[in-house]
């Protein structure tokens, strides 16, 4: 075993570290405006999801895009159609554990789709001119920084205690034969 007779010190160790994290479950609601009045949805569905994030202030700010596809019925229910919209989002995620050692420049941040977007409904308003669609998604953040470490940094064990930990292995192993 080591001993620690002379001083100790630190020192500082800087390195690329996860500064913060951060993640958000959203429910949103958009509106589509099919080309013709819808009677009754057959389905919908969510397709083509993209996104990317920055920092902003304390928080990750992520833009993101999908493709709405609402199946429904028209024309008392004897035709069918597809409405289709592409929609855009912006989500913003509060960031916990924010490392305050942690350097704002060249900060890199990266976006996981937890939950993917998802229609949770759809459903005819005004009068069968829109579908109010409900979709649901889950994101998930991390900053990268450099930020420094402060490590204690102390002396090598000299060469006599490397001795002893090696005579005290030896008398260790031959008690076992016996």
């Amino acid at each position: 075993m080591a001993h620690f007779d002379k001083d100790v010190r630190c020192r500082e160790i800087y390195t690329q570290a996860v500064c913060g994290k951060g993640s958000k479950y959203s429910q949103t609601t958009y509106t589509i405006r099919p080309a013709n009045r819808p009677s009754t949805i057959g389905g919908c569905w969510v397709m083509n999801h993209s996104c990317n994030a920055e920092m902003v202030g304390d928080f990750v700010e992520v833009h993101g895009r999908f493709d709405v596809n609402v199946w429904y019925s028209y024309n008392g229910n004897t035709e069918t159609g597809v409405a289709k919209d592409t929609v855009s989002y912006v989500q913003q995620i509060p960031l916990r554990e924010l490392d305050p050692l942690c350097s704002r420049d060249g900060m890199q941040v990266t976006v996981k789709v937890l939950q993917q977007p998802n229609c949770l409904d759809a459903t005819v308003v005004d009068g069968g001119n829109e579908i109010l669609v409900r979709i649901e998604k889950e994101l998930a953040v991390e900053v990268m920084g450099k930020t420094k470490l402060f490590v204690l940094v102390c002396d090598p064990p000299s060469d006599k205690d490397d001795e002893d930990s090696l005579e005290e292995d030896i008398f260790e192993e031959d008690e076992f034969e016996d």
